[in-house]
């Protein structure tokens, strides 16, 4: 007969006893650890997900160390290691550590605490100890009277407020939501799903959880189901929008809550919903073996980044038009608009994908002034390599499959069977959906720096596109034809003021400013000797028509000084996009496939 050993858990117990003062009081209960003689007590430095070196230990307060009695260590056994680490000699007896956590920043990779409510991203409020991740963990939260808890984490039985996690990558991927939050919940197959609202909104509640039923439902057809019998979703409703994170069981989305005054905002709401919860599988279940099991200390390299963010940002938009939340008319509205953006930006082909994805800890989320004459985002540059991958799939196989049936390949194959993921597995999971070897798209466009063919491949999907410049209006009837107004658009300096003051945040290579001499942070303050606003700016140089020479007035490092800028016509561009009428039935069946109908 076999004995199962279960560990003892390492326990936190959360108290929230003054929300005024924005601080989590955390005592932490480490059981004896009798083969080891000293322990490393960790503060996470970053939130899976979010790839940015944080230091949340910069937030912890009053940390008190005792042994399981609660009496205080001597001095000369706690020994401050770095930044985020402790080395405590033990000799193997248990650990009583108790700390405050400030809280006071609302974002979803981060925590916070007021009188109104209470959420938590567990890397920002929770130590570990060093070697013993893998040991169950347990949350006990004492909260104000009369507020629920809304968390993945599953309730511990006959024990009220207290909630299991397997291990501590379990504690720190499950956030928590206490309040008086608004609570609704819904079933796909045998799946719940939850919405804890929090926060004022605009926003219908039942028409934004049909939304979340629509996407969970369309989303679970690509992967054949679930890996979860229950799903959280966290949602802030704020002032000003901050974007998800995702978690293998939870999501938190911060929203604009006064945000749904038209259709426009329940589809923002749609695509973050679809962005995040398509997460579930895409780099919570499968990744490569630098995102998992984590490694909280320090950054976590991988060149996949495009594949997680980019991929998934694309698909979004698939799910929401298989889900009947937006129409093949907008999907398409959605490339016109969004394609000439990426395609004017001058930094998209100086970087490979797969080098944006390695560097995003220190370029990405860390940006230089000239980010974006260097560099592009791998969220941006992946959705659009992304769409030309789905395409190029679908003229091979002639439409039938495309990038949703490659990430189902990548979940049975790997995901589904916790197996890590390489570069070579994602190829060879294209080319079995293509149906001959595909590394020549990955060589060009993710490991390589070539310009994306998508208009190309729209063509050949049965797509007309016409491109007109900006200040074209010769597609608008007659009658709505504004002369003054696309003659005044067509000057061009290549800067790019804050939108506040007239103060340089960019500038074009080659540009008319770039050759004038024009840098970053040049206050510009007239134009023609005119004064000029932030408002204004723009206005004083469309006084000019294309090629004219224009005297710039701006102070540098509090010195005046003055350029004449010879202005150019305006790159900017416009994009239709429609079904061409007379597609060929193999165009046709690419669109089917994609478009899924």
């Amino acid at each position: 007969m076999l004995t199962t050993f279960v560990q003892e858990p390492i326990t936190y117990r959360v108290s929230i006893t003054e929300p005024a003062a924005h601080e989590y009081q955390i005592e932490m209960r480490v059981p004896a650890l009798p083969s080891r003689q000293t322990v490393d007590l960790v503060f996470p430095t970053w939130a899976p997900g979010s790839y940015m070196v944080r230091d949340f230990v910069r937030h912890v307060f009053r940390l008190e160390i005792a042994d399981g009695r609660g009496r205080p260590l001597p001095p000369e056994a706690i020994v401050r290691v770095d930044k985020q680490r402790w080395r405590i000699a033990t000799a193997g007896r248990p650990l009583r550590i108790r700390y405050r956590v400030f809280a006071f920043e609302a974002t979803v990779r981060t925590s916070f605490l007021d009188d109104s409510h209470a959420y938590w991203n567990g890397t920002s409020l929770f130590f570990f100890v060093d070697g013993e991740t893998r040991r169950p963990c347990q949350v006990v939260v004492q909260g104000p009277a009369g507020w629920q808890v809304a968390t993945a984490l599953p309730p511990v039985a006959r024990q009220p407020g207290t909630y299991a996690a397997a291990d501590f990558d379990e504690l720190a991927d499950s956030p928590f939501e206490i309040g008086a939050h608004h609570s609704r919940a819904f079933s796909v197959g045998h799946t719940r799903f939850e919405l804890a609202l929090y926060g004022r909104t605009n926003g219908d509640p039942r028409r934004l959880t049909d939304i979340l039923r629509r996407v969970v439902t369309a989303t679970g057809r690509i992967f054949g189901g679930f890996p979860f019998e229950r799903y959280v979703f966290i949602v802030h409703a704020l002032p000003v929008a901050s974007g998800g994170l995702e978690h293998r069981a939870s999501v938190t989305m911060d929203i604009a809550g006064l945000s749904f005054d038209d259709e426009a905002g329940y589809v923002r709401f749609a695509d973050l919903a679809a962005h995040e919860f398509f997460h579930a599988w895409n780099v919570k279940r499968i990744h490569d073996d630098q995102l998992g099991p984590f490694d909280y200390t320090k950054e976590s390299y991988t060149r996949l980044l495009w594949l997680y963010e980019g991929c998934t940002d694309y698909l979004a938009h698939v799910i929401m038009l298989r889900a009947g939340v937006t129409r093949e008319r907008q999907f398409l509205k959605m490339i016109a608009d969004d394609w000439p953006k990426y395609a004017t930006r001058p930094g998209r082909n100086e970087s490979s994908l797969e080098d944006l994805s390695f560097e995003a800890w220190i370029k990405q989320y860390k940006p230089s002034e000239n980010f974006t004459n260097r560099a592009v985002s791998y969220y941006e540059k992946g959705f659009w390599t992304a769409l030309a991958l789905d395409l190029t799939l679908r003229l091979e196989n002639g439409g039938r499959h495309g990038l949703p049936e490659m990430m189902r390949r990548l979940w049975d194959r790997f995901g589904a069977r916790d197996r890590p993921i390489t570069d070579p597995d994602v190829r060879a999971a294209a080319s079995a959906i293509a149906g001959k070897k595909v590394d020549r798209f990955f060589d060009r466009y993710v490991r390589g720096k070539e310009e994306l063919p998508l208009p190309a491949l729209l063509r050949r999907a049965g797509l007309a596109i016409e491109a007109r410049a900006d200040w074209d209006e010769a597609d608008k009837p007659a009658a709505e034809r504004d002369p003054v107004r696309s003659r005044r658009a067509r000057a061009w300096t290549g800067l790019a003021l804050y939108s506040d003051r007239t103060t340089v945040r960019n500038v074009i290579p080659d540009s008319p400013a770039w050759q004038a001499g024009l840098t970053f942070n040049d206050e510009i303050v007239a134009v023609e000797g005119a004064r000029v606003t932030a408002s204004t700016f723009g206005k004083r140089i469309a006084d000019h028509p294309p090629g004219a020479r224009v005297r710039v007035t701006f102070f540098r490092r509090d010195q005046l000084r003055e350029a004449a800028l010879t202005l150019g016509q305006s790159p900017e561009r416009k994009l239709s996009v429609t079904v061409d009428p007379k597609s060929t039935p193999a165009a046709k069946a690419i669109r089917r496939g994609w478009f899924g109908l």
